[in-house]
Protein backbone atom coordinates (compact mmCIF):
# COMPACT_ATOMS: atom_id res chain seq x y z
CA UNK A 1 0.00 0.00 0.00
CA UNK A 2 2.60 2.21 0.74
CA UNK A 3 4.38 1.77 -2.30
CA UNK A 4 1.16 2.41 -4.06
CA UNK A 5 1.05 6.02 -2.46
CA UNK A 6 4.74 6.36 -3.12
CA UNK A 7 3.32 5.81 -6.88
CA UNK A 8 0.45 7.49 -7.09
CA UNK A 9 2.04 10.74 -5.29
CA UNK A 10 5.02 10.49 -7.84
CA UNK A 11 2.24 10.01 -11.07
CA UNK A 12 0.74 13.38 -9.71
CA UNK A 13 3.78 15.62 -9.77
CA UNK A 14 4.95 14.29 -13.00
CA UNK A 15 1.23 15.06 -14.36
CA UNK A 16 1.62 18.41 -12.78
CA UNK A 17 4.66 19.31 -14.09
CA UNK A 18 4.01 18.37 -17.94
CA UNK A 19 0.77 20.36 -16.67
CA UNK A 20 2.34 23.62 -15.82
CA UNK A 21 4.57 23.22 -18.92
CA UNK A 22 2.15 23.18 -21.39
CA UNK A 23 1.07 26.78 -22.55
CA UNK A 24 -3.30 27.88 -22.18
CA UNK A 25 -4.70 30.63 -22.39
CA UNK A 26 -5.19 32.22 -19.21
CA UNK A 27 -7.24 36.05 -18.83
CA UNK A 28 -4.94 38.51 -17.21
CA UNK A 29 -5.48 42.62 -16.44
CA UNK A 30 -3.08 44.63 -17.25
CA UNK A 31 -3.03 48.66 -15.88
CA UNK A 32 -2.11 50.89 -19.00
CA UNK A 33 -0.86 53.89 -19.16
CA UNK A 34 -1.36 56.47 -22.08
CA UNK A 35 1.32 59.10 -23.84
CA UNK A 36 1.58 60.86 -26.60
CA UNK A 37 -0.29 64.16 -25.54
CA UNK A 38 1.08 67.22 -23.84
CA UNK A 39 -0.15 66.55 -20.08
CA UNK A 40 0.41 70.38 -19.62
CA UNK A 41 -1.84 71.68 -22.45
CA UNK A 42 -4.93 69.03 -21.69
CA UNK A 43 -6.19 67.79 -18.71
CA UNK A 44 -7.52 64.35 -19.01
CA UNK A 45 -11.48 63.57 -18.70
CA UNK A 46 -11.17 60.16 -19.80
CA UNK A 47 -9.01 57.10 -20.34
CA UNK A 48 -9.06 53.36 -20.42
CA UNK A 49 -6.68 52.66 -17.78
CA UNK A 50 -7.17 48.65 -17.71
CA UNK A 51 -7.10 46.46 -21.01
CA UNK A 52 -8.66 42.85 -20.26
CA UNK A 53 -6.91 40.36 -22.27
CA UNK A 54 -6.56 36.52 -22.96
CA UNK A 55 -2.19 35.84 -22.73
CA UNK A 56 -1.18 32.11 -23.67
CA UNK A 57 1.51 31.17 -21.16
CA UNK A 58 2.38 28.45 -19.91
CA UNK A 59 0.77 27.23 -16.67
CA UNK A 60 3.54 27.90 -14.66
CA UNK A 61 4.09 31.70 -15.27
CA UNK A 62 0.74 31.92 -14.89
CA UNK A 63 0.35 30.45 -11.62
CA UNK A 64 3.34 32.77 -10.43
CA UNK A 65 1.09 36.13 -12.01
CA UNK A 66 -1.57 34.94 -9.88
CA UNK A 67 0.61 33.56 -6.52
CA UNK A 68 2.02 37.27 -6.19
CA UNK A 69 -0.94 39.25 -7.44
CA UNK A 70 1.10 40.99 -10.58
CA UNK A 71 -1.27 43.30 -12.67
CA UNK A 72 1.58 44.45 -15.39
CA UNK A 73 1.76 47.66 -16.51
CA UNK A 74 2.15 48.48 -20.23
CA UNK A 75 2.50 52.24 -22.03
CA UNK A 76 0.87 53.05 -25.59
CA UNK A 77 1.23 56.02 -27.43
CA UNK A 78 -1.75 57.32 -28.46
CA UNK A 79 -1.93 58.49 -32.12
CA UNK A 80 -3.72 61.36 -33.54
CA UNK A 81 -3.82 65.04 -32.33
CA UNK A 82 -7.84 66.06 -31.51
CA UNK A 83 -9.09 65.98 -28.03
CA UNK A 84 -10.67 62.44 -28.69
CA UNK A 85 -8.19 59.66 -29.46
CA UNK A 86 -8.63 55.94 -30.00
CA UNK A 87 -5.90 53.19 -30.46
CA UNK A 88 -6.81 49.72 -32.03
CA UNK A 89 -5.73 46.92 -29.70
CA UNK A 90 -5.39 44.58 -32.61
CA UNK A 91 -3.29 47.29 -34.04
CA UNK A 92 -0.80 47.01 -30.48
CA UNK A 93 -1.41 43.27 -29.84
CA UNK A 94 2.65 42.44 -30.79
CA UNK A 95 3.68 45.44 -28.48
CA UNK A 96 1.58 44.20 -25.94
CA UNK A 97 3.10 40.81 -26.29
CA UNK A 98 6.91 41.97 -26.34
CA UNK A 99 6.04 44.52 -23.12
CA UNK A 100 4.48 41.48 -20.69
CA UNK A 101 7.53 38.75 -22.00
CA UNK A 102 8.86 38.96 -19.12
CA UNK A 103 6.41 37.90 -17.45
CA UNK A 104 6.23 34.48 -20.03
CA UNK A 105 3.54 35.68 -22.62
CA UNK A 106 4.03 34.75 -25.93
CA UNK A 107 0.55 35.37 -27.11
CA UNK A 108 -2.15 37.98 -26.47
CA UNK A 109 -5.79 38.69 -27.56
CA UNK A 110 -7.75 41.33 -26.25
CA UNK A 111 -11.10 41.61 -24.96
CA UNK A 112 -11.58 44.99 -26.22
CA UNK A 113 -11.33 46.58 -29.73
CA UNK A 114 -9.92 49.82 -29.02
CA UNK A 115 -8.61 52.20 -25.45
CA UNK A 116 -10.01 55.59 -25.48
CA UNK A 117 -8.67 59.08 -24.14
CA UNK A 118 -10.63 61.79 -24.47
CA UNK A 119 -9.20 65.02 -23.27
CA UNK A 120 -10.01 68.88 -22.35
CA UNK A 121 -8.06 71.81 -23.06
CA UNK A 122 -6.94 74.09 -20.28
CA UNK A 123 -7.18 77.61 -19.72
CA UNK A 124 -4.07 79.62 -20.35
CA UNK A 125 -2.77 82.58 -19.32
CA UNK A 126 0.97 84.33 -20.18
CA UNK A 127 2.89 85.99 -17.54
CA UNK A 128 5.99 88.43 -18.15
CA UNK A 129 8.37 87.27 -16.24
CA UNK A 130 9.54 89.55 -13.37
CA UNK A 131 13.01 89.52 -11.84
CA UNK A 132 12.36 92.05 -8.93
CA UNK A 133 12.94 89.27 -6.45
CA UNK A 134 16.53 88.91 -7.36
CA UNK A 135 19.42 90.95 -6.56
CA UNK A 136 22.49 91.71 -8.77
CA UNK A 137 25.11 93.03 -7.00
CA UNK A 138 28.27 94.52 -8.98
CA UNK A 139 31.72 94.79 -8.16
CA UNK A 140 33.34 97.97 -7.49
CA UNK A 141 33.65 99.68 -10.92
CA UNK A 142 31.61 97.26 -12.59
CA UNK A 143 27.79 97.84 -13.85
CA UNK A 144 25.13 96.72 -16.40
CA UNK A 145 25.71 97.16 -19.83
CA UNK A 146 22.63 97.13 -21.75
CA UNK A 147 19.04 95.45 -21.18
CA UNK A 148 19.18 91.66 -19.22
CA UNK A 149 17.62 88.90 -21.31
CA UNK A 150 15.68 86.43 -20.41
CA UNK A 151 14.72 83.63 -21.66
CA UNK A 152 11.80 82.67 -21.62
CA UNK A 153 10.51 85.84 -21.38
CA UNK A 154 7.12 85.01 -21.13
CA UNK A 155 5.69 81.66 -19.45
CA UNK A 156 2.02 80.12 -20.27
CA UNK A 157 0.29 78.26 -17.14
CA UNK A 158 -2.78 75.98 -17.93
CA UNK A 159 -5.56 75.49 -15.44
CA UNK A 160 -8.64 76.37 -14.65
CA UNK A 161 -9.70 79.57 -15.12
CA UNK A 162 -10.49 80.61 -11.12
CA UNK A 163 -7.19 79.43 -10.68
CA UNK A 164 -5.18 81.18 -13.15
CA UNK A 165 -6.63 84.47 -12.28
CA UNK A 166 -5.69 84.32 -8.58
CA UNK A 167 -2.43 84.62 -9.87
CA UNK A 168 -1.11 88.31 -10.14
CA UNK A 169 2.31 87.58 -11.54
CA UNK A 170 5.27 85.24 -11.88
CA UNK A 171 9.01 86.39 -10.69
CA UNK A 172 11.78 84.28 -10.10
CA UNK A 173 12.43 82.64 -6.70
CA UNK A 174 14.18 85.09 -4.32
CA UNK A 175 17.66 84.61 -4.45
CA UNK A 176 21.47 87.56 -4.35
CA UNK A 177 24.16 87.44 -6.57
CA UNK A 178 27.09 89.20 -5.60
CA UNK A 179 30.61 90.62 -6.61
CA UNK A 180 29.74 90.29 -10.34
CA UNK A 181 32.54 91.71 -12.50
CA UNK A 182 31.46 89.46 -15.91
CA UNK A 183 29.11 88.86 -18.34
CA UNK A 184 27.10 85.82 -17.49
CA UNK A 185 24.37 83.29 -18.12
CA UNK A 186 22.29 82.51 -14.36
CA UNK A 187 19.93 79.73 -14.57
CA UNK A 188 17.36 80.99 -12.15
CA UNK A 189 13.90 78.97 -10.78
CA UNK A 190 10.77 80.20 -10.61
CA UNK A 191 8.82 80.82 -7.65
CA UNK A 192 6.29 77.68 -8.26
CA UNK A 193 3.82 79.51 -7.95
CA UNK A 194 1.31 77.02 -9.84
CA UNK A 195 2.36 74.04 -7.43
CA UNK A 196 -0.19 75.89 -4.49
CA UNK A 197 -2.84 75.91 -6.79
CA UNK A 198 -5.38 73.30 -7.67
CA UNK A 199 -4.16 71.10 -11.09
CA UNK A 200 -2.07 74.09 -13.14
CA UNK A 201 0.33 73.30 -14.82
CA UNK A 202 3.64 75.25 -15.90
CA UNK A 203 5.41 75.46 -19.89
CA UNK A 204 8.68 76.49 -17.87
CA UNK A 205 10.07 75.94 -14.78
CA UNK A 206 13.21 77.94 -14.65
CA UNK A 207 14.28 80.65 -16.74
CA UNK A 208 17.89 82.38 -18.14
CA UNK A 209 19.02 85.55 -17.16
CA UNK A 210 22.11 87.06 -19.85
CA UNK A 211 23.51 89.86 -18.11
CA UNK A 212 25.92 92.09 -20.03
CA UNK A 213 28.45 93.49 -17.56
CA UNK A 214 31.53 95.99 -18.71
CA UNK A 215 34.08 97.71 -16.57
CA UNK A 216 33.30 101.56 -16.27
CA UNK A 217 35.52 105.05 -15.23
CA UNK A 218 34.04 107.92 -14.21
CA UNK A 219 34.29 111.08 -16.63
CA UNK A 220 33.17 114.55 -16.04
CA UNK A 221 31.63 116.69 -18.84
CA UNK A 222 30.59 119.92 -19.14
CA UNK A 223 27.29 121.30 -20.63
CA UNK A 224 25.39 124.50 -20.63
CA UNK A 225 22.27 125.04 -18.44
CA UNK A 226 19.04 126.02 -21.16
CA UNK A 227 16.19 127.52 -19.45
CA UNK A 228 12.92 125.79 -20.64
CA UNK A 229 9.85 127.24 -21.62
CA UNK A 230 11.66 130.91 -22.00
CA UNK A 231 10.05 134.20 -23.39
CA UNK A 232 11.81 134.44 -26.14
CA UNK A 233 11.37 138.45 -25.49
CA UNK A 234 12.60 138.35 -22.21
CA UNK A 235 16.61 138.02 -22.02
CA UNK A 236 18.13 135.70 -19.31
CA UNK A 237 21.43 135.10 -17.72
CA UNK A 238 22.08 132.31 -15.18
CA UNK A 239 24.92 132.41 -12.90
CA UNK A 240 26.58 130.09 -13.34
CA UNK A 241 26.06 129.35 -16.74
CA UNK A 242 27.37 125.71 -17.37
CA UNK A 243 27.15 122.70 -15.52
CA UNK A 244 29.53 120.00 -14.83
CA UNK A 245 28.24 116.44 -15.14
CA UNK A 246 29.69 113.38 -13.79
CA UNK A 247 29.12 110.17 -15.47
CA UNK A 248 30.19 106.23 -15.29
CA UNK A 249 31.34 105.45 -18.84
CA UNK A 250 32.15 102.05 -20.30
CA UNK A 251 36.24 101.61 -21.22
CA UNK A 252 34.57 100.59 -24.83
CA UNK A 253 33.24 104.11 -25.17
CA UNK A 254 35.65 106.02 -23.49
CA UNK A 255 36.43 107.35 -27.07
CA UNK A 256 32.50 108.59 -28.30
CA UNK A 257 31.67 112.03 -27.16
CA UNK A 258 28.23 112.13 -25.71
CA UNK A 259 25.55 114.93 -25.73
CA UNK A 260 23.91 116.19 -22.53
CA UNK A 261 20.96 118.78 -21.93
CA UNK A 262 20.87 120.56 -18.76
CA UNK A 263 17.94 122.83 -17.96
CA UNK A 264 15.76 124.98 -15.47
CA UNK A 265 12.11 125.35 -15.80
CA UNK A 266 10.77 129.05 -16.90
CA UNK A 267 7.96 128.79 -14.16
CA UNK A 268 10.16 128.59 -11.66
CA UNK A 269 11.75 131.83 -12.67
CA UNK A 270 8.73 133.55 -13.02
CA UNK A 271 7.45 132.02 -9.74
CA UNK A 272 10.42 134.38 -7.92
CA UNK A 273 11.35 130.41 -6.92
CA UNK A 274 15.12 131.65 -5.31
CA UNK A 275 16.43 127.66 -5.66
CA UNK A 276 16.30 126.81 -9.55
CA UNK A 277 17.61 122.89 -9.76
CA UNK A 278 19.37 121.76 -12.93
CA UNK A 279 18.21 119.18 -14.12
CA UNK A 280 19.77 116.59 -16.38
CA UNK A 281 17.16 116.53 -18.99
CA UNK A 282 18.42 114.22 -21.72
CA UNK A 283 21.83 112.20 -21.74
CA UNK A 284 23.21 108.80 -24.12
CA UNK A 285 21.69 105.64 -22.90
CA UNK A 286 25.62 104.88 -22.88
CA UNK A 287 26.67 106.68 -20.10
CA UNK A 288 25.25 106.42 -15.92
CA UNK A 289 25.04 109.58 -14.80
CA UNK A 290 26.28 110.25 -11.13
CA UNK A 291 26.08 113.97 -10.10
CA UNK A 292 25.12 117.17 -11.67
CA UNK A 293 27.11 120.44 -10.20
CA UNK A 294 25.97 123.28 -8.99
CA UNK A 295 22.76 121.85 -7.09
CA UNK A 296 21.35 125.33 -7.98
CA UNK A 297 21.51 128.19 -10.02
CA UNK A 298 20.41 131.96 -9.98
CA UNK A 299 18.43 133.63 -13.18
CA UNK A 300 18.43 137.49 -13.45
CA UNK A 301 15.50 138.70 -16.31
CA UNK A 302 16.77 141.40 -17.95
CA UNK A 303 13.61 143.40 -19.54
Amino acid sequence: MKQFLVILGLTALVWLAVSMAEEHEYPMKVRVEMTGYDTVRYAVVHADTVLPIQASMEGINAAAVSLFGITPRVTFEMPGDGLRRTLPVAEVADNLRQQLASLGVRHVVGSRDSLLLVLAERESRTFRVSLDSVDFLFAEQYGLYGEPRVTPATVTLFGPARELDAIGELQVARNTFSNISSTGTYRLPLDPVWQRMNDVRTTATEVEVYLPVEAYVEREFKAPIEVDGADTTMRLRLYPDEARIRVWVAKRDLERQPDFRVAINYSDVLAGNGRLEPRLVSFPSWVRPRSVEPSEVQCVVIR
